[in-house]
């Protein structure tokens, strides 16, 4: 028989957090105290706004003490307020790839609404950011993580590819995996990443990043390099044109509504799967990649000036 107070510590215990956190608290709703409910009041108004609230001005505006707001997070399925932030960035980024997060700015941002002053764009994008690469990590395909670090670590050249935004991020690419001695080059240039392409040779990936997949010319790079039998690395969206032709997807969904807005968390999703790939090319290749770096770091430094006095 358990003893007493091990039976008190389970009776305690909070239930399991809901998969999404705002319908969660919706379901929840009737059976909290009144002062949790006017909590999740403000949670089910606002999602955005509570978001960017620390314990303190969440407790300020929901006219309850901190405590209070501590006692909501366990009643809902949090180990405490930190968790319940965690989660609700997971539910509102789940919300904006399934288009359900609406308002914002047309052609600039979903997150961020004309009257908003600078603190307040500047923390809503903050929080956005977050919150897109908190719901990308819970997405993550480890498996096809590691057969694309696989390719990269191995290809004799890389040739990175991407137009408009994901032009920049193509450069980012070949930057990182330059550091570690791969033979990697960007190119925005159609017609030049053609006749790169042409020159490959076996063995070679032709990385490519869309963050829609539709894009024409970097589908028609993709279906060139597939018929001359050259892997291709995808970071896009899952299910894209895109997705279909490559050797293997790393899939990243679209944040914003393209249509409408200019994908700024995508592309940070995107920076950051390119860091992953590039670490873990790092790592396969081992001591080779680090003093390879090293060389890298010497030769920059060599070029940077001494500090002021």
């Amino acid at each position: 028989m358990a003893a007493p107070v091990d039976t008190a510590i389970n009776a305690a215990a909070p239930p399991p957090p809901p998969m999404d956190i705002v319908d969660g608290i919706r379901r929840l709703r009737g059976e909290l105290k009144r002062s949790e409910g006017q909590i999740a009041d403000l949670v089910l108004a606002d999602p955005r706004r509570v978001l960017e609230l620390n314990v303190t001005s969440l407790a300020q505006a929901a006219e309850v003490s901190e405590a209070t707001v501590v006692r909501f997070c366990r009643s809902i399925g949090c180990t405490g307020f930190p968790d319940f932030k965690l989660r609700l960035a997971e539910s509102r980024a789940r919300d904006a790839v399934r288009g359900e997060v609406r308002g914002g700015t047309p052609y600039v941002s979903q997150d961020v609404a004309p009257d908003d002053d600078v603190g307040t764009l500047a923390r809503k994008i903050f929080s956005s950011s977050a919150a897109a690469l908190t719901a990308a990590a819970a997405g993550l395909d480890d498996a096809a993580l590691d057969r694309a670090i696989a390719l990269l670590a191995t290809a004799p050249r890389v040739l990175c590819v991407g137009t408009g935004g994901s032009s920049a991020l193509a450069q980012d690419a070949a930057h990182k995996l330059l550091r570690f001695g791969a033979d990697a080059q960007p190119c925005a240039d159609p017609v030049l990443a053609r006749m790169l392409l042409a020159n490959l040779g076996a063995g070679a990936v032709l990385l490519a990043l869309s963050n829609t997949g539709r894009s024409g010319t970097i589908n028609e790079l993709a279906a060139a390099a597939r018929a001359q039998g050259i892997a291709v690395v995808a970071i896009t969206a899952p299910h894209s044109p895109l997705a279909a032709m490559a050797s293997v997807v790393v899939a990243s969904q679209p944040v914003e509504d393209t249509e409408m807005y200019t994908p700024m968390a995508s592309r940070l999703v995107h920076l950051t799967l390119i860091d992953v790939l590039s670490t873990g090319v790092a790592l396969r290749l081992g001591d080779p990649a680090v003093r390879q770096l090293a060389k890298v770091k010497a030769a920059i430094n060599a070029g940077r000036l001494p500090p002021l006095a």
